[in-house]
């Protein structure tokens, strides 16, 4: 016993070595900015790779760290226990955490670089921050992508267990205990698959074989999850999404990632050299995405109900408006007085290639803002008026959330077992049956 104990504190003790990756790259980041003499200094190539060889390192490390912390520490084992979180749930947690510490980082680039240069030049001025996090903010792009992927395989995989799990006619959910709600994939699960009364949407077909395989006779409604946008995905009949099935099936979010982390960081710092007053705005677009993020983890955790959820959604609707949808035209108004000039000729009197990238960089705003608006108008104006509570219901941009019915308290749980619902590969123990 003493042993096993020793062992698993040993194996808590793990994240920190992550931590520490995280935090001597960060450090040494910060150490190579601190050499330039200058703030209008160029980066050169060979610091340029070295910064967004650390970026890899800090970013793949913090998510680490982070994964590692819930997954196998005691306090982290302890809260997912506590919110049923599922292993998907961890590694969605955790990608919406350093998406929001990486964007706190950009914002504050942005705003240094506008004091900094914005005072002297709108167009020609430039500092060494902002082509330095070029370099080290392409990183978190790269890594995203395939963090997104890692998250989105794991749902396919979770599912597949709680399909194969509720598929066993004896299986019945355990009341939910103090009035939590439905929050994690586990919960979501059970409340799209058991009514109140405990049974079942549509019933299981007994005389099927459900050994092997074949589980194409619990493959109703169930056998779909929903992505980052709140868009429906259907499971893959083999259970598996290869990498660039995934790149192709998400088309909007890989466009905006791959655009942003090239030709945003690199080739507007880099080869252009200047204009860092007008690029420090678009840095500073992601005030809004902490916002988003913790909209997610609230979602995840079942508090969509509670009054941190409503404000954080309402700040989170506001910044973005402000940042990423009205930042565009104020930038360009801004340009076209320093030119002296209308709004519209400034317009279109740029080249083609800076026409295309704004497209590219403005049109996905548009399009997340539009979600989030929907998901507010149904979140205060429910269809059912005589609602006592705000439902919310909606997915909103940046959210891999189910538009379900609620389980409160007295209707249907999916208590996890005793010893926490998931293993660091990913397994689940099925509970006891009542």
């Amino acid at each position: 016993m003493v042993a096993a104990g020793l062992k698993q504190q040993l194996r808590g003790n793990r994240c920190y070595l992550s931590l520490a990756c995280s935090i001597g790259s960060i450090s040494l980041a910060c150490g190579s900015f601190l050499q330039i003499p200058n703030t209008t200094d160029r980066i050169s190539l060979q610091r340029g790779l070295f910064l967004t060889s650390l970026g890899f390192i800090y970013f793949i490390s913090l998510t680490d760290f982070c994964n590692k912390y819930l997954l196998e520490t005691r306090h982290g084992i302890k809260f997912r226990k506590k919110y049923r979180l599922m292993m998907s749930d961890v590694l969605d947690m955790t990608n919406k955490i350093v998406s929001a510490i990486q964007a706190t980082f950009s914002f504050l680039v942005g705003l240094i670089v506008c004091k900094s240069t914005c005072s002297k030049t709108f167009v020609y001025a430039s500092h060494c921050l902002m082509e330095g996090y070029g370099w080290f903010g392409t990183a978190y792009f790269m890594y995203d992508i395939w963090s997104m992927y890692q998250v989105h395989t794991q749902k396919i995989a979770d599912k597949l267990k709680l399909m194969k799990m509720t598929s066993s006619a004896s299986f019945t959910p355990k009341p939910l205990a103090n009035g939590q709600s439905n929050g994690g994939l586990y919960d979501k699960h059970i409340a799209r698959t058991f009514k109140a009364n405990g049974q079942r949407f549509v019933a299981l077909d007994e005389t099927a074989d459900t050994n092997g395989d074949d589980m194409q006779h619990i493959r109703h409604h169930e056998d779909e999850i929903y992505d980052y946008d709140g868009e429906t995905v259907q499971i893959p009949e083999n259970g598996k999404l290869g990498f660039f099935k995934y790149l192709i099936t998400h088309p909007v979010m890989m466009i905006h990632h791959i655009f942003v982390g090239t030709v945003g960081f690199l080739v507007v710092t880099y080869i252009r050299g200047g204009g860092h007053c007008i690029y420090s705005y678009m840095f500073m677009m992601e005030f809004s995405t902490p916002f988003v993020s913790l909209r997610g983890i609230l979602s995840t955790l079942g508090l969509k109900e509670t009054r941190p959820y409503i404000i954080n959604g309402l700040v989170m609707l506001l910044s973005f408006f402000v940042c990423r949808v009205l930042m565009w035209p104020y930038v360009m108004w801004r340009y076209s007085v320093e030119i002296n000039t209308t709004f519209w000729q400034a317009l279109i009197n740029l080249p083609i290639g800076c026409i295309f990238g704004i497209l590219v960089l403005f049109l996905p705003q548009i399009y997340w803002f539009f979600l989030m608006s929907k998901g507010a108008v149904k979140v205060f104006f429910p269809s059912n008026p005589s609602s006592s509570s705000r439902k919310a219901l909606a997915t909103e941009a940046s959210e891999a959330d189910v538009p379900t019915s609620k389980v409160t308290n007295g209707n249907l749980s999916s208590t996890p077992p005793e010893n926490g619902s998931c293993t660091t590969n990913g397994s689940i123990i099925k509970p006891k049956t009542t």
